[in-house]
């Protein structure tokens, strides 16, 4: 894992961002921490599109499911296409339980659907499962 991950956070709730924030920082997880609010956003980032067009690759993504403008599913069916973008780490991160089914086609030791938690103590646990996942991906699996 590298030393300052680079995250690329797709979530349109600020108060979900600034506690998910605080809590790498209590888990230990030094990051830098890239934020856009919508699906169409995700995309031009993960593409460098328009303004995200000098932006590196992120070491990480987490998305949320149910975002404005385009989902967190048609993300996820952009990154699919990619050769680059699938290698990406991607923490999917939503309400709900039964979506399970939108990482098919995705290497199953590169993702991590998770349930947002509602505690503060359970979203450091989370960021806790997230630093656990990313330490179990092989060195040569790691994304360049």
């Amino acid at each position: 894992m590298p030393k300052s991950l680079k995250v690329l956070w797709v979530e349109d709730n600020i108060g979900d961002i600034l506690l998910i924030n605080e809590a790498f920082e209590q888990a230990g997880l030094t990051h830098h921490l890239s934020v856009v609010n919508d699906g169409v956003q995700a995309t031009d980032y993960l593409f460098r599109r328009y303004k995200f067009s000098r932006t590196s690759r992120p070491d990480l993504i987490i998305l949320d499911l149910n975002l404005p403008k385009k989902s967190g599913r048609e993300v996820i069916d952009e990154i699919k296409t990619d050769p680059d973008l699938i290698k990406i780490p991607l923490v999917v991160l939503t309400t709900s339980r039964s979506e399970r089914d939108v990482l098919d086609g995705l290497d199953p030791k590169r993702c991590l659907y998770l349930v947002k938690p509602i505690t503060f103590q359970a979203i450091v646990d989370l960021a806790k499962q997230i630093q656990d996942f990313l330490s179990s991906i092989p060195a040569a699996d790691k994304k360049v």
